[in-house]
């Protein structure tokens, strides 16, 4: 009889062991999905904050080489009103001559991106006065 309660007793404690690894191995798992879960949606968050800044810094640069065109353009030429097309960009300037300033308002488009620009820039030191965004 004590030989049969000591064996329930054994099996008892075997099934309760084998439950507890059961839950054990169910919540490491749980732990390894939520780990693996979150390294990959911070890599998609991380891609995505990348290209944004990928494309601010394409714009910055393209504004920057603009207005050292248009100060180009002032120093030793006239500046017109022009229509560009290249390398998937679209850049219409429209200029006007106030006497001693220059204000001119540029649209850029392309795939990635769809703004305008008002720079004023000085005659007399071919300084940039004021530049804002504008919406389009």
């Amino acid at each position: 009889m004590q030989k049969k309660k000591r064996r329930k007793i054994f099996l008892m404690k075997n099934l309760n062991n084998r439950g507890s690894i059961l839950q054990i191995v169910l919540v490491i798992f749980l732990v390894i999905i939520f780990v693996i879960t979150t390294c990959l949606m911070t890599m998609q968050f991380n891609v995505s904050n990348y290209k944004l800044v990928d494309l601010m810094m394409k714009q910055k640069n393209l504004e920057i080489n603009l207005i050292a065109y248009y100060v180009d353009q002032m120093e030793n030429d006239i500046l017109l009103s022009d229509d560009y097309e290249e390398s998937g960009y679209h850049i219409y300037n429209q200029i006007d001559d106030l006497g001693t300033v220059y204000d001119i308002t540029t649209y850029v488009e392309s795939k990635e991106m769809n703004y305008s620009f008002f720079v004023q820039i000085s005659m007399e030191n071919f300084r940039v006065l004021k530049f804002e965004y504008r919406e389009v």
